[in-house]
């Protein structure tokens, strides 16, 4: 039987070569179609939000580079101080889900990629997308009372 690898052998072994070539340099996705993201840190990035209804946030965040992780298995991107009376974002990725959490101090809503449309991209140095999430339930603590907003992000992290 021919080595497919070694030069010279047939067209199905050319083909194969090229779809290990291209396998291997496209991230994976899990079961339920989340990117995988291998363990790096990140240097640089930011988010730009829109929040709008119960409260409202309008500004661009700088990744916040301590709290930025991604461990083979789990991604933290957190832009922002996370509790800080300013505009904070935090994405998490793990095998089986994506979700977010905006917050202006104790302002906060939360919501899923399920909850929202848009995409995730996963390049070898960057990850980037956007997501618009509407009607996601929020709680505005100047009111005391639970409420609606709807939000857009777009972010990178290099």
């Amino acid at each position: 039987m021919k080595n497919p690898w070694v030069r010279g052998s047939s067209l199905r072994s050319s083909a194969l070569l090229i779809a290990a070539t291209l396998a291997a340099a496209a991230p994976g996705r899990t079961d339920d179609g989340v990117p995988t993201i291998s363990a790096r840190n990140y240097a640089s990035g930011s988010v730009t939000v829109k929040v709008t209804g119960a409260f409202a946030i309008d500004a661009t965040i700088p990744i916040n580079k301590q709290a930025s992780m991604s461990d083979g298995e789990m991604t933290w991107l957190q832009f922002g101080d996370s509790g800080a009376a300013e505009p904070n974002l935090l994405l998490t990725v793990s095998s089986y889900e994506v979700g977010f959490g905006v917050a202006r101090g104790k302002a906060v809503a939360t919501a899923g990629a399920g909850d929202c449309k848009g995409d995730l991209k996963v390049e070898p140095a960057k990850v980037s997308g956007n997501y618009s999430c509407l009607g996601i339930t929020s709680y505005d603590p100047s009111t005391g009372q639970m409420g609606k907003v709807d939000i857009e992000m777009r972010f990178t992290a290099l």
